[in-house]
């Protein structure tokens, strides 16, 4: 019922654009899209061309989800929010807000804070109370100035801080209206406050309070929401500090653990329930502070980057000269406070073990996910309590072992509710999964995100799928990958990483005494996914002719076999199987794009079989040109049918080659692999 509804959706969809006079799709007309087609369905048959299909009808469900130029996911991510849909929104549904801007000193930053308030508000539904904290009598004066029927000015009789003068405009606020916290030093941009209050209202679920997106004066962006520092943990900072104010990733809306108090959205269901700020913190960590009490009570915290203001950070800041001083108090009560909240989460079961629940979209036929299914067997037998959750409803295409659960749901909502009861190190497997693991850890348990590879390649050609995946790497992960290449591209944003290779069951994978090696059969991979780009292997394999060796492929897509007549599919078959035929085929070609690891060629290499291979980048790290492998460069079929004719003409090339890759492959064992995986888990909590 539920892929009916999905369909019957699509379809709607689909006529709405032709009715609108749109006939194309990714640039192609009718024609170009049913000539595509029909060779989609004349070189991989009717299974493949279903498959194709309904990938590209999910695609354009994601792309149609309500919001022109949108895309969304089902793990609940939406790519932004345009503001033709913020707009006509808060036209019909507005609510009454008090702005309450706490002020020490700073007259000459009032004025024009106030005159951007006034140029982007109705003051018929906004009010504003500025409260003054400095308690000098020349200020008053001034500070009288500024009122009018729309800003108030309160005088508190001494200076108390940050939390008390934001308390002392929550008190006096209507106690009907919802609260904005600013900053003097902010500039607000048009269409600021209707996107806040679309984020608080329509967009976010159980939100209680809601962050802009806030810019330096040169652009550049100073807040998207604040995360704990991962070089100085005893702090928070920002994320995308610094990057330009379009940079995608900080487009996305995206919960937070907090949003700077500089400009914040409260609602005041919230305050009726949290509370008003802890007036115990005297300069900084009062917001953290108070977005934190609203997670634990069930409310969330959004950064809605729609709204946009610019902050003038640090002219407040520069007029108070105790601050370090009231910035250490500050530090030391926020952290008796709150380290056993971060740092002291139970993770373990009655009886004393470490449980980790593996978060995975499916549990098909892929590399990335054989790799899970070895670890979770593994940690099993190292005394782990393991579970595996997913949305598939199939039985999983590899072995696992009967102490190990797995859990199914329907969908990504009902997955992130049950695991955020769980006290457990949760593990996002896969980018998708990222955004729910984080969430269902925000108050219990410790994400992990296993990066098998930095998933924008999935998306050669969409900026805003690729923004979307950087936006699921949250600086709360604790995070491994199997590859330096991947590694380095972590680091390169910001993200530190424990390289856990992938590591080959040398029980399984070996040379078989018993088992000849053929001359005239080339192995691979039988998956025509875009990564893989089989389609050298094939261009490349053919120039030779009627002189080409055998090809025998494996895996999940046996309609491959009707792209030759020397062409010999083996489907789905065993590991055992797998191994068998890398030590009968006379070599093992792989010509991938990109590889989070390239496990298929390590595993060739451990059975003895010759390898040809291009630089996917994640094999780099025991694919060696020339000592254990022959490389080709990237589409370039002529030097890979080269390669094959080299190849196949050496005996002692490929012995040599053979040699070389069991002394690289004997590096990977699982099982010095799983030493790592074991002490990683073990300290991560």
């Amino acid at each position: 019922m539920a892929k009916l509804k999905t369909l019957l959706r699509v379809l709607k969809k689909i006529l709405l654009r032709v009715l609108h006079g749109n006939w194309h799709y990714h640039g192609k007309g009718p024609l170009k899209l049913a000539k595509a087609a029909m060779t989609y369905f004349f070189k991989f048959g009717p299974r493949g061309f279903m498959r194709k299909l309904k990938a590209e009808l999910v695609s354009f469900d994601r792309r149609s989800a309500g919001l022109a130029g949108t895309l969304a996911f089902p793990n609940g991510l939406v790519s932004g929010v345009p503001s033709n849909a913020i707009l006509p929104w808060y036209a019909k549904h507005a609510k009454p807000v008090t702005i309450v801007i706490p002020s020490y000193n700073d007259f000459e930053l009032l004025g024009p804070c106030l005159a951007a308030l006034k140029s982007t508000t109705d003051p018929k539904l906004v009010h504003i109370l500025i409260v003054d904290d400095y308690a000098q009598p020349a200020n008053r004066q001034k500070l009288k100035t500024l009122e009018d029927e729309q800003v108030k000015v309160i005088f508190r009789p001494k200076n108390g801080g940050f939390a008390k003068a934001v308390n002392t405009g929550l008190r006096a606020a209507d106690k009907k209206h919802d609260v904005i916290v600013l900053n003097s030093d902010t500039t607000a941009h048009p269409g600021w406050l209707e996107a806040l209050q679309y984020g608080a209202y329509e967009f976010g679920v159980d939100s209680g309070v809601v962050g802009p997106k806030l810019l330096y004066p040169d652009g550049r962006i100073q807040s998207a929401g604040s995360h704990r520092n991962t070089d100085a943990p005893e702090w928070f900072d920002h994320y995308y500090r610094f990057q330009p104010a379009n940079y995608g990733p900080a487009n996305i809306p995206h919960y937070c653990l907090a949003v700077t108090g500089a400009c914040m959205y409260v609602k005041r269901e919230f305050i009726n329930y949290i509370g008003l700020l802890d007036e115990h913190y005297q300069f900084a960590f009062e917001e953290v502070d108070w977005c934190l009490r609203g997670w634990e009570a069930g409310y969330r915290t959004l950064y809605f980057p729609s709204a946009v203001l610019t902050h003038h950070e640090g002219v407040v800041r520069a007029k108070h000269k105790t601050i370090s001083d009231k910035e250490k108090q500050s530090l030391e009560y926020f952290w008796r406070k709150w380290k056993p909240w971060f740092d002291e989460r139970n993770v373990s079961n009655g009886a004393g073990q470490r449980r980790i629940i593996f978060v995975l979209q499916t549990f098909g036929l892929s590399g990335g996910i054989k790799n899970i299914f070895e670890q979770a067997n593994r940690l099993a037998l190292r005394n782990f309590a393991i579970e595996i959750w997913g949305l598939d409803r199939d039985q999983p295409a590899w072995d696992l072992s009967e102490a190990i659960k797995i859990r199914t749901f329907k969908n990504y909502e009902r997955l992130t509710q049950a695991l955020s009861n769980e006290e457990a190190i949760k593990v996002a497997t896969w980018w998708e999964t990222a955004f729910p693991v984080w969430l269902a850890s925000v108050r219990k348990g410790i994400p992990v995100y296993m990066i098998s590879e930095f998933e924008t390649w999935f998306y050669p050609n969409d900026v805003l799928a690729q923004s979307m995946v950087v936006s699921c790497y949250r600086k709360e992960f604790r995070n491994l990958t199997i590859s330096s290449y991947n590694k380095e591209e972590l680091q390169a944003i910001g993200l530190p990483a424990t390289l856990l290779p992938c590591g080959y069951d040398d029980k399984t994978y070996k040379p078989l005494k018993d088992v000849a090696r053929l001359d005239n059969v080339l192995l691979a991979v039988g998956r025509g996914f875009f990564q893989k780009n089989f389609g050298m292997t094939l261009k490349g394999w053919k120039l030779l002719g009627e002189q080409r060796p055998d090809m025998w492929l494996y895996g999940a897509e046996p309609q491959m076999a009707k792209l030759d007549k020397k062409i010999t599919y083996f489907k789905k078959p065993t590991n055992q199987a797998v191994n068998k035929l890398y030590n009968q085929a006379t070599m093992f070609v792989q010509t991938s794009r990109h590889e989070g690891f390239a496990l298929p060629i390590l595993e060739a290499m451990a059975a003895g079989c010759p390898v040809i291979c291009t630089d996917a980048h994640g094999n780099r790290d025991f694919s060696l040109a020339g000592k254990n492998c022959l490389m080709v460069d990237h589409d370039d079929k002529e030097a890979l049918a080269a390669a094959i004719k080299k190849l196949q003409g050496s005996k002692n090339l490929r012995q040599r080659l053979g040699n070389e890759g069991l002394k690289t492959a004997r590096k990977f064992r699982l099982d010095a692999i799983m030493r790592i995986a074991e002490k990683f888990y073990r300290e991560v909590a």
